[in-house]
């Protein structure tokens, strides 16, 4: 199991498990940024014992960490005392890159590189950063040097042999990457070492090396599970290579992760890749200059290769990692500038390449001292909000792994870190009734990717608060009970490839907080492409007052593509509710979807023979509790600049219409947004109208608030309503105002153009009548097909001719038009409102002639014999229609050949 070190504040130790890498590259900023000395600072300060113990959980070694305990023990744990070990590195890879240059390549080459390290933007950042990667290049330096002595002269003795162990097994104690130089160094070695006896000192010393790893060997053994899942980050989408070149090149030269995406850093560095490009080309040409140039690009790019090799494995890498090889990549440029300035035909360049340099350095340092989108994320405002703000019983969670906040918080409350692989757990030990939770998060990476943690905090309580800060947020909850796992009803519905195995939906919550809901799914077969879920929460008058959409992924971030077949993954959803959501009964569904070149295609909800039973499922009813009073007003592009009294003690303080133009037999919905000063004792009777031209088309009469009416509302309390009015087929074309009357007071809402089709009441030309009646809605009068015979994959269009009856402008009816194969089963399609939405039932009037075209796609390869079935359904219920035989379809007698 994982061990970890006791956080400030924290009686108990983090928990067992496993800690997971932050999600998307973006976020490979967050563990440098702010407060990144907390992490070390921490470590130094525990016990070795358990600083020992973490380590070995950990995929980073303990070396650095053991440096930094015994140098905190003797300077503190400042944040100044903790960075200075940064600084001393880098200050002292000065006089090392002169001493290697003056030793290895020439006098002048050693006075350019020194001026450059020195004001190297990488080195210059990475001094204000407690980590260990400013002691690598260093590190890598006394590699380098060592090859060279080992490589070059006519003897080697033993003592260097014996140095390049040492120098190999500190560098894999401070870092896993340090491997890359090391197999780097070692073919060198292999290739060029060939005298007597160099062979077996070469044998001894890596032999050596093994040894004095098998103490750090023998403590990963127990924990390499851990280790291992600490490796397999979660599931991220691979960077495209040119993103990532321009990334890494662009980091190389300017220490920022965000420099890629600020234009004059990122054409500054272009240039001078073109510029280093051309100056290699032109030295390459020189038989005296050639090798020391490619030796010390080999020295630079052999072992960032294999660096590569493991961003392609784990793209959440850091780039700071490279920073063990750009000493090797200054080494070569001031070569180049050294080489090419004393040459007629190089100086230009060598000037170019120097101005390049220059201006690299002043926009990269500029960026990161001056420029606020590169500054660090404020873990020390967080802190300090939460030092003020809670209390001695609340919990503060923070991300894992992530030492900042716990290192600068300065107050009672308690601070754990909660991994989600065992949130369930963890959390409902630390939770309990009446506390208040602080759940601090990046905004640019999470390393909850399934936002467990949140989910499980807002059904066992409310988010009370949000706080934002430079990078970082930080929710606040409030627990009405301890956080325990949701306890899903079976169920056994099919979308496409994924199954969905169970749901839990939060009841009782209250109506201006989030709404809480689980899903279980099992993929039944491997899906190709990653799948979203849309989540509604809907009301009786058809309006969606909430929706979220986003991928279904596992605890991992693993998108559906990765799922493996048979294995049971829940995910996790919150649908936050607008301000001024009545407290009443909703209905809640579910859809599912995959992107295909930009644009959305839902799946369909499948029977056990794989038939569509449409695209979208009720999950069930939810009921909402009282609001708590978290949300004040609505949505401000609601609101008027002046509330208007409708009544004594009730505001109306803003409305919309959710249309401009409106088609006869279309609804319109008029949003109305009250708030109560002093509620009235008794309900208000508010009536919508449209009029047009002094006549009324619709008018509905309706209390205020529906049925949520007012004398249920507490004073000071928003409540929205969203009403429905349907334009009636009679209606003419024009322009219609939107009036509300409450008594004696009428208000002009505003205003819609309605248009009008044209109503047919003559039957036109059909290639083939058939007559079936569909209850009181509508009867079928016949279709035209273009061929019986139709080309296997291509597109069948179909036009069928309908008669309006009294009952359809009840509903919004969809018609269906489905392909069956010769056993029935359904292999192509079209379902949608009539007339390509064009002429909505609700816009028919009864003995009208309605045009119908549909366009019906194969939705697997067919060839064979097919019949084609029609029908109509309600689209809110998904109830179809049936004829007067009591069937819910129609056989059209056609028989389709398809070839």
């Amino acid at each position: 199991g994982r061990q970890g070190v006791a956080l400030k504040h924290t009686p108990a130790a983090p928990p067992e498990g496993q800690a997971h890498p932050g999600k998307a590259n973006a976020g490979q900023d967050a563990q440098t940024a702010g407060g990144n000395a907390g992490e070390f600072a921490c470590q130094g300060i525990s016990s070795l014992a358990d600083l020992l113990a973490d380590r070995a959980a950990n995929v980073h070694p303990p070396l650095y960490f053991l440096f930094l305990k015994v140098w905190t023990s003797i300077a503190g744990t400042s944040a100044f005392s903790v960075r200075f070990l940064s600084v001393w590195s880098n200050t002292l890879l000065v006089p090392a890159a002169y001493t290697f240059a003056r030793r290895w390549i020439s006098r002048r080459t050693a006075k350019l590189a020194t001026l450059l390290v020195a004001f190297f933007p990488l080195y210059v950042i990475y001094s204000q950063e407690a980590r260990v990667y400013a002691l690598l290049p260093l590190t890598y330096l006394a590699l380098l040097t060592l090859m060279r002595r080992l490589t070059h002269g006519a003897r080697t003795h033993l003592s260097s042999w014996l140095l390049l162990a040492a120098v190999e097994t500190i560098g894999l104690y401070l870092h896993y990457v340090f491997i890359f130089p090391i197999v780097y160094a070692n073919v060198v070695l292999l290739l060029t070492c060939r005298r007597a006896g160099e062979l077996p000192r070469w044998a001894v010393s890596q032999g050596l090396v093994l040894l004095l790893l098998i103490p750090w060997i023998a403590a990963v053994i127990p924990n390499l599970p851990s280790v291992v899942d600490m490796i397999n980050a979660p599931f991220v989408e691979p960077l495209p290579l040119d993103y990532f070149a321009c990334l890494l090149w662009t980091f190389q030269w300017s220490g920022l992760t965000a420099g890629v995406g600020y234009a004059p850093i990122r054409w500054a560095v272009l240039i001078l890749g073109l510029l280093i490009t051309a100056g290699l080309s032109l030295l390459a040409l020189d038989g005296r200059t050639r090798r020391p140039a490619f030796r010390l690009l080999a020295d630079w790019l052999a072992p960032l290769s294999g660096a590569i090799l493991m961003w392609k494995a784990n793209p959440l890498s850091h780039p700071r990692y490279i920073a063990i090889f750009t000493v090797a990549l200054l080494l070569l440029v001031t070569y180049l500038l050294d080489r090419l300035s004393v040459r007629p035909a190089g100086a230009p360049l060598a000037f170019l390449l120097a101005l390049s340099l220059l201006a690299t350095t002043v926009l990269s340092l500029r960026a990161y001292f001056f420029d606020h989108r590169f500054a660090k994320d404020d873990t020390r405002g967080v802190a300090a909000r939460l030092s003020d703000r809670a209390g001695p019983g609340d919990l503060i969670l923070v991300p894992p792994e992530d030492w900042s906040v716990p290192y600068y918080y300065n107050g009672p409350a308690r601070i754990e870190m909660v991994w989600p692989d065992e949130a369930w757990k963890r959390l409902g030990l630390l939770t309990r009734r009446g506390q208040t939770v602080f759940l601090v998060d990046y905004y640019r990476a999470s390393l909850d990717p399934a936002g467990l943690i949140p989910f499980g905090l807002e059904a066992a309580g409310s988010l009370v608060d949000r706080w934002g800060f430079k990078g970082l947020f930080v929710r606040v909850y409030r627990l009405d009970r301890p956080v325990t796992p949701p306890s899903l009803k079976p169920t056994g519905v099919r979308f496409g490839p994924l199954q969905l195995t169970g749901v839990w939906i939060e009841q009782n919550a209250a109506a201006d907080t989030a709404l809480s809901i689980a899903l279980r799914w099992q993929p039944i077969e491997p899906t190709d492409v990653p799948l979203g879920a849309g989540l509604r929460i809907r009301g009786d008058e058809g309006w969606t007052w909430a929706a979220i959409d986003g991928w279904l992924l596992d605890s991992r971030g693993n998108p559906t593509d990765r799922w493996t077949p048979g294995r049971e993954i829940t995910t996790y959803h919150l649908l936050p509710l607008p301000p001024g959501t009545p407290p009443l009964t909703y209905t809640i569904t579910l859809g599912l979807y995959h992107m295909e070149e930009g644009k959305i295609e839902p799946l369909d909800l499948v029977d056990e023979a794989g038939n569509p039973q449409g695209q979208s499922l009720g999950l069930g009813t939810v009921s909402l509790g009282q609001p708590l009073g978290l949300k004040v007003g609505a949505d401000r592009a609601l609101l008027w600049d002046t509330p208007v009294e409708i009544a004594r003690g009730l505001l109306l303080e803003g409305a919309s219409l959710d249309r401009e133009t409106v088609s006869s037999g279309q609804p319109i919905y008029v949003t109305l947004c009250w708030r109560a000063v002093a509620p009235p004792p008794t309900p208000i009777t508010a009536e919508l109208v449209i009029e047009q031209q002094g006549e009324i088309l619709v008018a509905v009469a309706e209390p205020v608030g529906g049925r949520y009416p007012v004398d249920r509302w507490a004073p000071g309390q928003t409540v929205v309503e969203h009403r429905r009015l349907v334009i009636p087929p009679t209606a003419a074309s024009g322009t219609a105002v939107v009036v509300l009357r409450v008594g004696e007071r009428h208000l002009d809402l505003g205003s819609v153009q309605i248009s009008t089709a044209e109503h047919r009441f003559e039957l036109p030309p059909m290639g083939h009548n058939f007559y079936v009646r569909f209850d009181d809605v509508a009867e079928l009068l016949g279709y035209d097909l273009v061929s019986a015979e139709v080309a296997a994959g291509n597109p069948v269009t179909i036009t069928l001719y309908w008669r309006a009856l009294e009952g359809a402008t009840q509903a919004d009816y969809t018609i269906f038009t489905h392909i069956l194969a010769e056993d029935g089963r359904l292999v192509g399609q079209h379902d949608g409102p009539p007339a390509e939405g064009a002429r909505p039932t609700r816009g028919w009037i009864a003995g009208e002639i309605i045009v119908d075209r549909h366009v019906m796609i194969f939705r697997e390869p067919y060839a064979g014999p097919a019949r084609i079935e029609v029908g109509l359904y309600n689209a809110l219920t998904l109830e179809r229609v049936a004829t007067e035989k009591g069937e819910t379809f129609a056989l059209l007698p056609t028989t389709l050949t398809v070839r």
